[in-house]
């Protein structure tokens, strides 16, 4: 199951039941998400792995009206705290689109595995995150920002 690190083996998770719901994403996000992976496909780059998980993500989701989110969930441009399960350690977040960001340490790319992990991600639940060795996990503890719940709906 979860090593010493608190990752989970890509074994262990292969055989875990599916037992989470589908992530939920809003029409707005996946519309704006689906453009900006035919822009950087368009572009080059490198990216067609994570553009390819993403574009996964979306397929599988629960899709709803950004005025029906439930405000317990990470959103384009939510910001928020998670916690590391493996190192204890808390940080802040904001989830953007590529061209949003300065890379300031606090600011995740959507066109990142922590960006996608984070997508539709629910407070409180523990979300795994890829990476090289496996899975990392983490849990959102918090929202501090989610447009939909504000009714911003332009962001």
């Amino acid at each position: 199951m979860k090593n010493q690190k608190g990752k989970i083996s890509a074994e262990t998770k292969k055989a875990m039941p599916e037992t989470r719901p589908k992530k939920q994403i809003s029409k707005s996000d996946r519309d704006r998400l689906i453009e900006a992976i035919k822009i950087a496909r368009e572009i080059g780059g490198g990216r067609d792995i994570v553009l390819g998980k993403l574009k996964k993500v979306l397929r599988d989701a629960e899709i709803m009206p950004a005025s029906q989110m439930p405000k317990n969930i990470v959103t384009m441009n939510s910001a928020g705290k998670i916690l590391w399960r493996d190192t204890q350690e808390v940080r802040l977040f904001w989830l953007g689109f590529p061209e949003a960001l300065n890379h300031d340490g606090n600011k995740v790319s959507i066109f990142s595995s922590l960006g996608i992990a984070l997508l539709g991600a629910r407070v409180g639940e523990d979300t795994a995150q890829e990476v090289p060795t496996g899975h990392r996990l983490f849990k959102v503890v918090k929202l501090l920002y989610q447009p939909e719940a504000k009714k911003d709906y332009h962001l």
